[in-house]
């Protein structure tokens, strides 16, 4: 039973797009870390046009992995595959914010956060540096 409950919240919490989902005030997206983040509009945008073609195929994680490989290549980044099929998920609450990267964070606060996921410092600086420019990019462009 309590298997088959964790099964069923893995499934609602979908991959790591929770803060694309909007479903009111105690949604992620308003927590206090993200109100620097927008954009919305256009994911909105895309996923509306893909789902008038081909409705239920492209999750919104999978249009903000891709919009971010073609604004890397867009700058003359590396190109790149990116593994699609990823579920949308159904769960957004503010309180998922708590354990991701703010705005606010000391360095010694970005590096905890990192290593609990696995990731090294060496990641930390390569994320830093190409995801401002990804995500800037790929929202001007999807």
């Amino acid at each position: 039973m309590a298997e088959d409950q964790k099964k069923k919240d893995d499934e609602d919490l979908g991959c790591d797009g929770s803060i694309l989902i909007e479903n009111g005030p105690k949604a992620e997206r308003h927590a206090f870390g993200h109100q620097e983040v927008g954009g919305f509009e256009v994911k909105e945008q895309a996923k509306a046009q893909l789902e008038a073609t081909c409705p239920g195929v492209v999750s919104c994680t999978d249009i903000v992995a891709l919009a971010a490989r073609d604004a890397i290549a867009l700058a003359n980044g590396p190109s790149y595959e990116v593994p699609t099929r990823r579920r949308d998920g159904r769960v957004s609450d503010v309180s998922l914010a708590a354990n991701m990267l703010d705005v606010s964070d000391s360095i010694q606060q970005l590096k905890a956060k990192f290593l609990q996921k696995g990731l090294s410092e060496k990641d930390l600086v390569l994320l830093s540096a190409k995801l401002p420019l990804s995500l800037s990019l790929s929202l001007m462009h999807v």
